[in-house]
């Protein structure tokens, strides 16, 4: 789990998405950092009220901030962004293109703190950052399994170590789907309620093999056979076949797995030799999608077969009242 960012790296990775020019205060890019997945506006600050002051978040300066400074006189804003920056706020960014004061500006490179500005307003620039933020900052764990991405369906593989994890995968593979961790697989709970998948190293797509050793995916299945991350959409576990053990055969009860209190749908696959665990896996995904289409086999199956039984129910009490008369 991140807990915090430099605002260079945060400048890095946003600075195309959010639009933003650096305008001040370079010097203190690899320094300040952003720990809060949340912005503030300094609107009440700007009036002399610090006693809420979010001061660890980035202060974004709209219309209204911009237009309260610029109705003060200039020592009053000399003053008042002084005050601001000596609770050691990150950085400011001023939205809308705006005109941002010469004493902001001023203060800011001589505390090293940056001051942005975007050309977005500032609902659509807040919009963009804190889902972002909350990506960054997400709760995180490292499970042992595979992580598959099968007909655009973000499949999580685990079970028992031996039980045949990365076998599976490797064939899912061969199969022309895609490999994006083998054996331990980095989740982070981000925003909307999703779970990401990738792998916690960064240095490529290996897989072990058990009698071959390490290969690399993508350098024998080609780049198009990886990929880096994916929302985890559903959990597939393989066990060993337990002949005292029910499994699910009519697919009216759902199955969830809970990882960061989302529940995600499971599906328990039993392990016996013939069976083709990698197939099972391409179906369990393809069901998955079309559930979320609206399609659900076993309910139809169900409401038929009631259906079926209603008109022969009524049929044979036709009959009978036939027979009567």
């Amino acid at each position: 789990m991140s807990d915090q960012i430099t605002l260079l790296q945060l400048f890095r990775q946003l600075e195309y998405d959010l639009k933003l020019k650096l305008v001040a205060g370079a010097a203190g890019l690899d320094q300040k950092i952003v720990a809060v997945a949340e912005v503030n506006r300094p609107g009440l600050a700007l009036y002399g009220d610090f006693d809420s002051f979010a001061n660890d978040r980035i202060q974004v300066m709209g219309a209204g901030e911009i237009q309260r400074a610029f109705k003060m006189t200039q020592d009053e804003r000399r003053e008042i962004f002084h005050k601001m920056i000596s609770y050691q706020v990150p950085c400011f960014v001023v939205t809308r293109g705006l005109d941002i004061p010469e004493e902001l500006i001023d203060e800011c490179n001589n505390s090293q703190t940056p001051v942005f500005s975007s050309i977005l307003s500032t609902p659509a620039f807040v919009g963009r950052l804190v889902p972002r933020l909350e990506d960054e900052f997400g709760p995180s764990t490292v499970v042992h399994g595979d992580f598959i991405e099968a007909f655009g369906v973000g499949v999580l593989i685990m079970g028992e170590s031996g039980v045949g994890k990365s076998e599976c995968a490797l064939d899912l593979i061969r199969r022309g789907h895609r490999l994006i961790a083998d054996d331990a697989v980095l989740l982070k709970c981000v925003t909307g309620h999703r779970i990401l998948g990738s792998s916690p190293y960064s240095f490529g797509h290996y897989m072990e093999v058990r009698g071959v050793g390490i290969i690399d995916v993508s350098t024998l299945f080609g780049i198009t056979a990886v990929r880096s991350k994916k929302s985890v959409d559903m959990v597939v576990t393989l066990e060993q076949w337990d002949e005292d053990k029910s499994y699910n055969r009519s697919g009216l009860e759902e199955e969830f797995y809970e990882i960061f209190e989302e529940k995600l749908p499971h599906v328990t696959i039993p392990i016996q030799p013939g069976r083709s665990t990698s197939i099972i896996v391409e179906v369990a995904a393809m069901n998955h999608r079309a559930r979320k289409m609206g399609h659900h086999s076993a309910e139809e199956l169900n409401k038929a077969i009631i259906r079926h039984m209603k008109a022969e129910a009524m049929g044979r009490d036709l009959s009978c009242s036939e027979l009567d008369d």
